[in-house]
């Protein structure tokens, strides 16, 4: 086995670990992005370090999985967004500080793909697409609410006062702590009690429906699984039309 097969193989095997782990990566990212640095020339000497380290973790990793792919045409196809999300930004201008948020886009895409590539989800993507929809209408209105508050409430100071807002508010739990004082922040908090709560019911419901759903399912479903794993690395880039074609018309055999 060659080494690009080797390492399209570990990351087969370790999909949802490892797209959780960068989507983690991508939020620290974002965080970094956005953190003010203390007082002194420490303080933004380690958020440059930060930032540029967590710049090559990312360039490095799409470079390796589009070298190591067999078909680069379908990597590109599914991880553009990971490409968008490596422009490079300034950090002295406040508008183009905002070309940071893309990289909440790598987030959602990698904690998507994780999601799909579970076997009960992937057989539901609807479900995958409701829940990173909610976490993304909380991150949309909690960088809304940072820039509506900033500067004029003294609940928040920074852009993890405005997240920690964020998931209060969508947990329903309501601490006070931080809470809306400018009649924009009111706006983008109504939107994210709105559409969260009801997302999450949506997100309720179609899981209630997916397990009523699968209860008569056969146990002996082995050739499916490996069927739909291999619909995953189709999609992935890592096999190529030609040996998806082979080893499907195999396992539609064994049915």
């Amino acid at each position: 086995m060659s080494l690009r097969d080797k390492y399209n193989s570990f990351i087969a095997r370790h999909e949802i670990a490892w797209e959780l782990t960068f989507a983690g990566l991508a939020i620290l990212f974002v965080v970094v992005g956005f953190a003010e640095p203390e007082e002194g020339p420490i303080g933004d000497a380690i958020l440059s370090v930060a930032n540029v380290g967590l710049a090559i973790v990312f360039a490095g990793e799409f470079a390796t999985r589009f070298l190591a792919a067999h078909d680069r045409r379908g990597y590109l196809r599914g991880h553009w967004v990971d490409l968008v999300a490596l422009v490079p930004t300034v950090r002295g201008l406040r508008v183009l500080r905002l070309l940071r948020l893309l990289r909440m886009v790598r987030a959602f895409s990698g904690a998507y793909r994780a999601l799909n590539g579970l076997d009960r989800v992937a057989n539901h993507r609807g479900l995958a697409r409701l829940i990173i929809l909610w976490l993304a209408v909380m991150v949309v209105c909690s960088v809304g609410y940072y820039l509506a508050e900033n500067g004029i409430s003294k609940c928040v100071t920074s852009p993890l006062d405005a997240l920690w807002w964020g998931i209060v508010t969508l947990s329903t739990v309501g601490y006070g702590d931080v809470y809306p004082v400018t009649p924009e922040g009111k706006i983008f908090a109504s939107v994210l009690m709105i559409l969260g709560i009801g997302l999450f019911g949506a997100i309720t419901a179609t899981m209630a429906s997916y397990l009523v759903a699968t209860q008569g399912e056969r146990e002996d479903n082995g050739p499916l699984n490996h069927l739909r794993e291999l619909v995953s690395l189709r999609d992935a880039g890592v096999v190529t039309p030609d040996e998806f074609d082979a080893k499907s018309l195999e396992l539609v055999r064994r049915l």
